[in-house]
């Protein structure tokens, strides 16, 4: 049995036994883990608070060969966000988040960029209201690039050709991006403002991102559009959080 003690954010829990909870985490160092935390619904039970969801905790769990279950030994507090879960709206966007880092994140496989951005995009639904929606597309948008399912739109995909950033871009039901000469049949159009986003995405944080980028109702309609049709298309049905976050 291997003790393994790693950074870890919780996602979720679910009720196990009389006095158990199954707990889902992302961890730093091993990913996806989903692991017995025994006596955790006690009143006086050592975890304490440190299993509410988007906790961000120092994890220790013993684990066994060819076991998806591991078993908790302790979980001290770095971060909490208790407050989050309060506000309706956060804890709908928090349950999204929640939702595709299990689909997305493979089991016990760990994955550096993806735990550092969901931390970072914790940390800004904690430090600025109102911007649920803005940190929805940018959540959507990284763990669709760190899939390898978001598509390059700085050049056409059949020949080549670097589009320009000013201009608007035309793109497939794909998110494929073409110029003029080879644009198909009835495409779809990003504006300069949506692409602008879309590329700042990659090199700014959460927080900057909230900053720099303020989309109107119909660029928000058309970039979720998108971000939604890849996400259902990659877990083969409609994500069941997903909801309409307030305009």
């Amino acid at each position: 049995m291997r003790l393994v003690t790693t950074d870890a954010i919780v996602l979720r829990t679910y009720n196990l036994a009389e006095s158990d909870r199954i707990v889902v985490c992302l961890t730093q160092s091993a990913g996806l883990v989903r692991g017995v935390a025994k006596g955790a619904r006690r009143m006086k039970s050592r975890f304490g608070a440190a299993l509410e969801p988007f906790t961000l905790i120092k994890l220790a769990y013993h684990e066994k060969e060819n076991r998806e279950l591991v078993s908790i030994s302790s979980t001290d507090i770095l971060k909490s966000h208790f407050n989050l879960n309060l506000k309706p709206e956060v804890a709908e966007v928090l349950a999204y988040m929640g939702e595709l880092i299990g689909e997305f994140a493979p089991p016990h496989e760990a994955d550096e960029r993806l735990f550092r951005m969901l931390a970072a995009c914790v940390d800004a639904l904690a430090s600025i209201d109102g911007a649920e929606r803005q940190l929805t597309r940018y959540f959507e948008i990284w763990i669709l690039r760190l899939a390898g399912l978001f598509p390059d739109l700085g050049a056409c995909v059949d020949c080549g050709l670097e589009l320009d950033e000013a201009a608007p871009t035309v793109v497939d039901a794909d998110l494929n991006s073409y110029c003029k000469n080879c644009q198909p049949h009835a495409p779809s159009q990003l504006s300069p403002e949506v692409i602008a986003a879309i590329r700042g995405s990659s090199r700014l944080s959460p927080v900057n991102f909230v900053q720099r980028f303020q989309l109107t109702d119909q660029e928000d309609l058309l970039l979720s559009g998108l971000t939604h049709r890849l996400i259902s298309r990659a877990i083969e049905r409609r994500p069941r959080t997903l909801v309409a976050v307030p305009r």
